[in-house]
Parts: structure tokens; sequence; C-alpha cells
């Protein structure tokens, strides 16, 4: 079944306009290294429509703070602040919006 849903996943990323090898290459290269170049390249290669559980099976388990996904990377900015991917995720658990970037709060 787990494969069933993986190939269904893969044929979804097939359709939008981003290669899907160069996303799951980034996502995956993300996973394992936490880095800001593979995060920033999946991001950038996500289609507009991406859905939240598309999200996670590319770069994994977010920082789920129930309004938006954050993705860490292993270093902070120029402010000294953590950068990272931010999905924001409105009330119907859409994504509404995406970026990455240092994060201050």
């Amino acid at each position: 079944m787990k494969k069933h849903i993986n190939c269904l996943f893969l044929l979804s990323l097939l359709s939008s306009c981003a290669p899907k090898a160069e996303i799951i290459k980034s996502g995956q290269h993300y996973k394992k290294h936490k880095d800001y170049k593979s995060l920033t390249k999946a991001v950038e290669l996500m289609p507009e429509t991406i859905t939240t559980v598309q999200v996670k099976k590319i770069l994994g388990k977010p920082i789920d703070n129930g309004f938006d996904y954050r993705y860490l990377v292993d270093s902070t900015g120029v402010n000294n602040c953590t950068i990272g991917a931010v999905f924001t995720i409105d009330l119907q658990g859409k994504i509404t919006h995406r970026w990455v970037d240092e994060i201050c709060e």
C-alpha cells in the first residue's frame, strides 16, 4: 500500500512544471544534510499548487505550528537568525505562501 501511495505521489509530480527528479533529489539531499542550497532548490522547483502532503514527502517532517510548516537549515544568517523555509497554511489546510530566508522572531 505504501509503495502505491509513493507511486501516486511521484505521478502527481510528473504533471507539474518542475522536473520531478530534481525536486526529489534536492529534497533527499536536504533531508540528509539540512543545507540551504538543496532546501532552496526544492522549494523553487515545487509546483505552485503543491499540497502539505507533497511537501512532507519531499522535505520530511516539518516543524508544524498549525498555521505554517518550517524547515530549518544548519546555519544562521547575517542577523544571527535561523535560516529556513516557511510554508504558510490557511484555515482549509492549503499552502498560500512560501519563502526561504532568515526567520527572526
